[in-house]
């Protein structure tokens, strides 16, 4: 390979650094320059590669702390039903033997108004916690049909 002599200034730092350098790798200071050089334009070349990995990473890191919020919130709702549900258990005396038909098809007909409310609250663009806790609706008056703002004073 072909060498072409190429001056250049540096400060005194680094030319001691580069001597310090080449005598450790026992290599010619010229070699260790060379080689700082032809790093330093390899990541050039790479650069838009480059810069697109990080991009690419800074967008998964958001994406993963989204998906681990989820996550979380997800487990913090199945906690509040488990402990709903356990309190509604140990609260809740046992029905007597003689009104357990009548019960059953009272426990039917509501299990039946819940799973229509469900349906209709999964509906895009609806929300159930709108309709219960009265969010404005764009009007000035909740789906309730109360005043936004006596909803918002309530304690």
């Amino acid at each position: 390979m072909s060498t072409i002599a190429v001056k250049a200034y540096v400060e005194p730092d680094l030319a001691r650094d580069i001597a310090r350098v080449a005598r450790a790798q026992g290599r010619s200071e010229s070699s260790v320059i060379a080689e700082a050089i032809r790093t330093r334009f390899a990541s050039f070349a790479a650069g838009p590669a480059s810069a697109g990995r990080d991009t690419d990473r800074r967008q998964l890191g958001r994406l993963e702390a989204r998906v681990d919020k989820i996550l979380r919130d997800q487990a913090l709702m199945k906690e509040c039903v488990l402990l709903f549900v356990r309190i509604w258990l140990e609260h809740n005396p046992p029905i007597p033997e003689d009104l357990a038909d009548s019960a059953a098809a009272s426990a039917e007909a509501r299990f039946s108004r819940f799973l229509d409310l469900l349906m209709k609250g999964l509906t895009p663009g609806r929300s159930i916690a709108e309709e219960v806790f009265g969010a404005p609706n764009g009007n000035g008056h909740a789906e309730n049909g109360h005043d936004a703002e006596s909803a918002e004073a309530a304690p």
